[in-house]
C-alpha cells in the first residue's frame, strides 16, 4: 500500500495556547476533527507544516505543532514549525515556505491523532497554520 496524506488547518489567534487544527478548508464538513490512522499504515513518516502571520503586532514568535492521541504509539509529540517576526505593526510581509519534518513514529491503524498548533513568544497577530501528515 502506498503513502497516504491527511491535512488539517486553523487560525492561531492567542499566544501560548493550543489551537486545535480541525478543519480542512472547503472540505470541513466531511473531515473529522481528529485524523483516523488509515488502515494498513504502520508509521507517521513525516509531517509538513506551513504558516502565515498577518503581522498585526510588532514582535517575534516561534510556532510548533503538537500531535497526540491513541493513534500514535508514543504520544504526545512536538514538531517545531518555524519562527517569524516583525518590527513594524501591520507593515510586515514574508514568504514562509512549507517545511517537511521527518518523524518515523509508529501508529495504530483505526485510532486517531489530534493536531494542535501554538504560537510561543510574542503575539504577532493572527496566524494561518496548516499541517499534513504523511503515513506509510
Amino acid at each position: 500500500m502506498g503513502k497516504q496524506y491527511r491535512t488539517r488547518e486553523a487560525s492561531i489567534t492567542v499566544v501560548d495556547s493550543r489551537t486545535a487544527l480541525t478543519t480542512l478548508a472547503s472540505a470541513t464538513a466531511e473531515s473529522p476533527a481528529n485524523i483516523p490512522v488509515p488502515a494498513g499504515m504502520s508509521e507517521l513518516e513525516s509531517v509538513f507544516t506551513s504558516f502565515g502571520p498577518d503581522f498585526a503586532v510588532v514582535g517575534s514568535a516561534n510556532f510548533f505543532l503538537r500531535l497526540e492521541g491513541d493513534g500514535l504509539k508514543e504520544s504526545p509529540q512536538f514538531v517545531p514549525a518555524g519562527a517569524a517576526g516583525n518590527n513594524v505593526a501591520t507593515g510586515g510581509q514574508a514568504v514562509i515556505l512549507a517545511d517537511r519534518h521527518k518523524l518515523g513514529i509508529g501508529v495504530v491503524p483505526g485510532n486517531t491523532i489530534g493536531l494542535s498548533a501554538e504560537m510561543a513568544g510574542a503575539d504577532i497577530g493572527t496566524v494561518a497554520f496548516g499541517a499534513t501528515l504523511q503515513f506509510k
